[in-house]
């Protein structure tokens, strides 16, 4: 019976877990402390036709290479290797530059031995042609998966060897002049027998899971025989270039790089850096990557905080990567800012399978990210797939703050988490991301599709912000222009509403005609909008607001029946009405609407003016239009027409994250080019800063009329 240091109860000899308390009762086996091993000099010639081109990095479990081998016809596949020992470094001199040593004995399996893959496998030393072509030819089921990940530059792949808790060394390229430099003799010395390393064992689960492309599940891939002494044919990679398919090997790998390798067959999924195939030569194991660059997110640190919405894309792409995991009976265990990367195409990748366990396995030696390894992680209990989704919120955490979680507490209680003050988050997302970081994995979201959709939730929600500027201009004495807008949110779990209303009215008729025809014009749009936007639908947002000018038209009409001293009055208008899926604009007359989103700035509404016709029937050109005589003819107004409809149109625009739009009468677009328009509008952060910058700048081109502005931001 083995008794719990925990609780005192006393479990049978073979339990991994307390029944009463869930403590873990295994024990990490003694291990001689790891020694780091020299590294191989530039040009060491290894197995499989690999010939080492640079040192990369260096821990003092394992060293990486950039490596490259022929592949006929001039053709030559690069790479990247990791390199461990398959038996404990002894303790070693330090190597001179410059200076020869032999190269360690190699180790070859008896293949008839104990760890043997089958009794039938003849030995190696007869096999010549497997010591330069092993893992090149593969079972043709799992060479058909998904592309693999490589690792990255230097730096790169910390996250996947952090056995060395207290830092890791890293080398450049100059320091090759150090590394292990072998004679002629001695590279070419006969190979020696010795006792195999012990085979490790991999989880149970993961040898009845299958690859992503169904090929042959991870302990088959790992345990297939070599059919064939000759290399496999190279393929295409798509580019034109020649480049091996991906091997199995049948040599033992060691405990990581064997469970690694496995892995690597079976989480077929982009965002985990898989390895392509893996070999032994000369008591050291080595696994294949594609030579990939990456930007670590640890070496990023002086970027964050990242803006939320970027930090919500990651966290989604993060939380994407888990989920195939979990769905696959695994847990990640090594997320931090160390195990991600950053790819060319800027998504993310977790850059080593070292910790991947399953739930029912307690690793001797888990790995500790601290600030992102899940509280119970460090009493030794029983962990399940709530662990992964605290290191996926803690990562978010860092992303939103630039800061980690405090984890010296966490062995007894939970320690202080900071949002306000100093950092600033959306209330929402910092709600999602505090019940993610849950102490207790009860409290945390039931699994990470459900904190995945939140996320996705959050990251569809655009936030708008608006400022509204008007200005008599430089030469007029009243200004005849009326602006509005009418905000509406409420923020509910069972009946969340957000109607955006926004206004520009543009009075023609004389100071007092134009003023009060430009206010009955707002007004009137308003309330027919709030009376019928409780019954709008998709779609519905745009007809609504062209009904809501057309009423306008009829108020002004009415007004002047009842005022005949006004008659004559009317204005222009143009307005967006913004409900949760759509942005409607209707306008009537020459004030304008610009959207500026990626592909720069552009005109969303068409003036009913003389010139806009004379350019569109081919008489003018745009440019022409602009100093025309009749410019300033408008063919549509609201009150011109003592019956009938003022004839406004609608459409519906898509507003994405970052989009700016502008609302404006034609006091601006007379003095501002379109040119000048988009670049202000890019220019701000804040949409109050380029609404008065659109007015000083249209005073500053003449101010010869009133000036309205409507900035709104989409974020």
């Amino acid at each position: 019976m083995v008794s719990c240091p925990q609780c005192g109860m006393q479990n049978a000899d073979e339990a991994k877990f307390c029944d009463r308390c869930g403590q873990g009762l295994a024990r990490a086996e003694s291990r001689p402390a790891p020694t780091a091993i020299p590294p191989l000099a530039p040009g060491e010639e290894l197995k499989g036709g690999w010939r080492i081109v640079e040192l990369i990095s260096r821990t003092a479990q394992e060293n990486r290479y950039h490596a490259e081998r022929s592949l006929g016809d001039g053709a030559v596949e690069r790479a990247q290797l990791r390199e461990r020992a398959l038996e404990p470094i002894p303790e070693a001199e330090p190597i001179a530059r410059g200076q020869v040593v032999a190269a360690p004995p190699a180790i070859v399996e008896n293949p008839n031995g104990p760890n043997a893959k089958t009794a039938e496998l003849p030995p190696l030393e007869s096999r010549p042609e497997d010591a330069a072509h092993a893992g090149a030819a593969a079972d043709e089921g799992s060479a058909a998966g998904a592309p693999p990940a490589g690792v990255g530059e230097a730096g790169d792949d910390a996250g996947a060897a952090r056995d060395d808790q207290s830092g890791a060394t890293m080398v450049s390229s100059e320091s090759a002049a150090d590394a292990v430099v072998l004679t002629e003799d001695e590279a070419e010395a006969p190979e020696t027998q010795a006792e195999p390393a012990p085979q490790s064992e991999f989880p149970a689960i993961l040898a009845d899971a299958p690859s992503a492309n169904g090929a042959v599940s991870a302990e088959s891939a790992a345990t297939a025989p070599v059919d064939s002494a000759e290399p496999a044919a190279p393929v295409a990679n798509g580019t034109g270039a020649a480049v091996a398919p991906t091997a199995v090997t049948t040599d033992d790998l060691g405990e990581v790089y064997g469970r690694v390798m496995a892995l690597s067959l079976t989480l077929g999924y982009p965002a985990f850096q898989r390895a392509r195939e893996g070999f032994a030569d000369r008591g050291r194991a080595y696994l294949v990557y594609a030579d990939e660059a990456l930007t670590p997110l640890a070496a990023r640190a002086d970027e964050l905080p990242l803006d939320e919405g970027a930090a919500l894309a990651a966290g989604i792409q993060l939380c994407q990567a888990v989920a195939f995991a979990h769905r696959r009976g695994l847990r990640v265990n090594d997320i931090c800012p160390e195990s991600i990367g950053y790819g060319a195409d800027g998504r993310i990748k977790l850059n080593g399978l070292d910790y991947v366990s399953n739930d029912d396995e307690l690793q001797s030696e888990p790995i500790f990210n601290h600030g992102y390894t899940a509280p119970e992680i460090y009493k030794g209990r029983k962990v399940d797939k709530r662990a992964d989704i605290f290191s996926v919120g803690a990562l978010l955490y860092t992303l939103l703050t630039g800061e980690r979680l405090e984890s010296e507490s966490w062995l007894e209680e939970p320690g202080p988490v900071r949002f306000y003050p100093p950092h600033v988050v959306t209330p929402a997302l910092e709600q999602a991301v505090r019940r993610a970081i849950a102490f207790e994995p009860a409290a945390r979201w039931p699994n990470v599709d459900a904190f995945k959709t939140e996320l996705a939730r959050l990251a569809g929600t655009i936030q708008i912000r608006a400022a509204v500027l008007t200005d008599v201009g430089m030469v007029r004495e009243t200004n005849e222009d009326s602006v509005m807008a009418a905000e509406y949110r409420r923020d509910s779990l069972i009946e969340p509403a957000q109607n955006l209303l926004y206004v520009v009215a543009d009075g023609m008729g004389g100071a007092e005609a134009g003023e009060v025809a430009s206010a009955i014009a707002v007004g009137a749009i308003r309330e027919y909008v709030e009376e019928k936007i409780g019954a709008s639908q998709n779609g519905g947002a745009r007809e609504i607001l062209r009904a809501a000018l057309e009423a306008a038209n009829t108020r002004i009409l009415e007004y002047q029946a009842a005022h005949p001293e006004a008659r004559g009055m009317g204005s222009t208008a143009v307005a967006a009405l913004i409900v949760p899926g759509e942005c409607a604009v209707a306008w009537v007359g020459d004030s304008r609407a610009y959207l500026s989103g990626d592909g720069g700035l552009r005109q969303i509404t068409k003036d009913h003016s003389l010139v806009q016709r004379l350019v569109e029937i081919g008489q003018i050109t745009a440019e022409e239009a602009r100093h025309h005589e009749h410019k300033n003819v408008i063919t549509r107004s609201l009150g011109a027409r003592p019956q009938g409809p003022a004839g406004a149109e609608a459409l519906s625009v898509r507003l994405r994250r970052g989009d700016r739009m502008l609302l404006c009468s034609d006091g601006l677009t007379t003095h501002v080019e379109d040119a000048a328009v988009g670049s202000i509008l890019r220019r701000y952060r804040e949409p109050v800063a380029a609404a008065r910058e659109l007015i000083v700048a249209a005073n500053a081109g003449g101010g010869t009329d009133n000036i309205s502005v409507i900035a709104i931001f989409a974020s």
